[in-house]
C-alpha cells in the first residue's frame, strides 16, 4: 500500500492564523499537531532540556518526559514521504533532537516570518543558518533580504481570500497593534491625518492591555478605506496588514519602502511614508483604486505558500 504522505506543522494556531489557514482548499494535505517545541513550564523541566535535550540523543518518550510535552514520541512514527513544518525555533538544541528523533525519510523544513536579526544578536544569525542546515533543515523565509543573504528559499507573507462581506465605511484609517517603539510616530502620524480631516481608528495596545480578538479586528478592517502599517525598521518582507488590505480591496498607507518592488504596487492603492509627499494624502485617498488582478493575489494566498513545502 501507498503511504498518503502528509506535511505536518506543530504550531498552536492563535485566531488570526486560524482565519487564514481556514481558507485552505479541500484536499489540502496540511495536518496541526500540538507544539511540542515550546520551552518547559517547570523550572526543573527547564534545566534538564537545556543539560540533556539536544546534547545527547535521547528517545521520544523520555524527551517527552523531559519537557513535558507530547509529540517527541511522534515524530518517530513518520515515515517515508512524509514532511515536517517548523516555525520559528531557533534554539538548536530543540532542532537537534527534533532531527535525531525524525527517520531519515522525512522532508524537515523551517520557516520564519519574522526577522532573524530582530530576536538573534545580529552576529550569530550566519552561524545558527549554518548549524540548522547542517542538521538536515530546509529553511524558508518571509523576507526577501535575510533569503539572499543567508541562502534561504524565500516565501512571501501569505493570507487567505475573504468570503464576500458587505459593512458600511466608517473610518478612513486603521490601525491596530502594540505601541512597542512606534508609539511617537504614531501619535504624530494620527495628528497629521486628523489636521487634513480625516477619520482615524488607532488601536494601539500598551503594557497588559487585552489585545481585540481578531474577528473584531477584521470588522474594522472591512469598514475602513485605508490601513496603515508602521513596522520595525530594516524588515524588507511584508507585515500582515499589505495583505489584508490587497485581499480586502482596501488603500494602504505604509512605512515600507519596499513595498514599491512587489507585483501587486500601484501607487493609486499604495502611499508610502517618508517617500510620497504627505500633503498629497487627500489626493491619494481621493483617487480610486486599481484592481488587482486575481491570479496576482493568488501567489499570497495560502495555497500557494503550501506549495513552497512540498
Amino acid at each position: 500500500m501507498v503511504h498518503d504522505s502528509h506535511l505536518y506543522y506543530p504550531k498552536v494556531v492563535d485566531e488570526a492564523p486560524a482565519y487564514i489557514f481556514g481558507g485552505l482548499a479541500p484536499g489540502h494535505d496540511l495536518v496541526f499537531v500540538p507544539d511540542f517545541a515550546l520551552q518547559p513550564r517547570s523550572f526543573v523541566r527547564k534545566v534538564l532540556k537545556f543539560l540533556l535535550v539536544g546534547r545527547i540523543p535521547l528517545g521520544g518518550r523520555l524527551t517527552e518526559l523531559i519537557t513535558g510535552y507530547r509529540g517527541y514520541q511522534w515524530l518517530t512514527t513518520l515515515r517515508d514521504g512524509d514532511r515536517l513544518l517548523v516555525n520559528g525555533v531557533t534554539n538548536l538544541h530543540t532542532l537537534q533532537a527534533i532531527a535525531w528523533l525524525t527517520p531519515k525519510g522525512v522532508r524537515r523544513f523551517q520557516y520564519f516570518n519574522n526577522c532573524l536579526r530582530f530576536f538573534i544578536p545580529p552576529e550569530e544569525v550566519a552561524h545558527r543558518v549554518e548549524k540548522m542546515k547542517e542538521m538536515g533543515y530546509h529553511l524558508v523565509s518571509f523576507d526577501p533580504q535575510e533569503s539572499t543573504d543567508y541562502g534561504m528559499t524565500y516565501a512571501p507573507q501569505f493570507y487567505r481570500f475573504p468570503e464576500p462581506y458587505s459593512e458600511e465605511l466608517r473610518y478612513d484609517f486603521f490601525f491596530c497593534g502594540v505601541r512597542k517603539d512606534r508609539g511617537e510616530r504614531l501619535d504624530q502620524l494620527k495628528a497629521a491625518l486628523q489636521a487634513q480631516g480625516f477619520t482615524c481608528k488607532f488601536v494601539v495596545v500598551e503594557g497588559g492591555q487585552r489585545r481585540i480578538d481578531y474577528e473584531e479586528y477584521l470588522q474594522y478592517v472591512r469598514q475602513s478605506r485605508c490601513l496603515v502599517d508602521l513596522f520595525q525598521e530594516g524588515q524588507v518582507g511584508l507585515t500582515r496588514r499589505p495583505l489584508e488590505a490587497l485581499f480586502f480591496n482596501k488603500k494602504l498607507l505604509t512605512e515600507n519602502a519596499h513595498i514599491a518592488q512587489f507585483d501587486f504596487y500601484h501607487p493609486q492603492n499604495i502611499f508610502i511614508l517618508g517617500k510620497d509627499d504627505m500633503a498629497q494624502v487627500s489626493t491619494f485617498m481621493s483617487t480610486p483604486s486599481v484592481d488587482v488582478p486575481t491570479e496576482v493575489k493568488r501567489r499570497y494566498d495560502v495555497n500557494t505558500w503550501l506549495n513552497y513545502f512540498s
